[in-house]
């Protein structure tokens, strides 16, 4: 079995992530949910690390970056990296699926 690449959440990442999961929890009141999906995602994580061109290509005609990746985890989604040299997956954001992606796109920084 070929070796898992090592992770990085970029700064925005997380506070994406510290984002959701308080939305979760306290906006809706449903503690369980948020820590059910910091669960997926790490499950996505791990994936990714073991897979790192298993999400879908993300043709962003805003960011001049060959394989940039996207991964759904329920009603969000994870904007990733691969570095196949260094072998380590560069999370970049994590963002609700319904928001204008198309801002998102515009905003996602290397």
């Amino acid at each position: 079995m070929a070796s898992k690449f090592g992770y990085r959440l970029t700064k925005r990442a997380e506070s994406d992530l510290d984002g959701i999961v308080s939305y979760i929890a306290v906006e809706l009141s449903t503690p369980q949910a948020a820590s059910d999906f910091v669960d997926k995602l790490k499950d996505n994580i791990d994936e990714t690390r073991a897979f790192p061109e298993s999400g879908s290509p993300v043709d962003n005609e805003f960011l001049q970056v060959e394989n940039l990746r996207k991964k759904l985890i329920g009603n969000y989604i994870m904007y990733y990296l691969p570095d196949m040299r260094e072998k380590i997956i560069y999370i970049l954001r994590i963002v609700y699926g319904k928001q204008n992606i198309t801002e998102i796109h515009i905003k996602l920084d290397i």
